[in-house]
């Protein structure tokens, strides 16, 4: 359960300093482009709400189905050593992205 929160919380740190600097080409919904949302908190309120309905339903039945399971192409081959060392260091970072999104929204949030 850890290591999800921190993998997804990896993925919410990078997506948040990303949309800072780039934006989609196009629209998110019919007559709302990407570049008119906001960056942050803001972007809540700025998503139709049945944006966010799929959103849900699409990360519900991945996380219910396991559309993203466990792969086996791809994955390099460690020593128990070094997969042990790699492990930790995966699970450091999360801890470490769950704190820092928490702050990002923290300070979006309070200016």
């Amino acid at each position: 359960s850890e290591l999800k929160h921190g993998r997804v919380a990896m993925l919410a740190v990078v997506g948040y300093v990303v949309a800072e600097s780039f934006r989609f080409p196009g629209e998110i919904a019919p007559g709302l482009k990407f570049a008119d949302v906001p960056n942050g908190v803001a972007a809540l309120q700025a998503i139709p709400a049945l944006g966010w309905a799929q959103m849900f339903f699409l990360i519900g039945a991945v996380d219910y189905y396991g559309f993203l399971g466990d792969f086996e192409i791809g994955k390099p081959f460690f020593d128990d050593e070094t997969y042990r060392k790699r492990q930790l260091s995966e699970l450091t970072h999360g801890r470490l992205a769950m704190l820092a999104i928490l702050e990002l929204l923290r300070h979006d949030s309070q200016n």
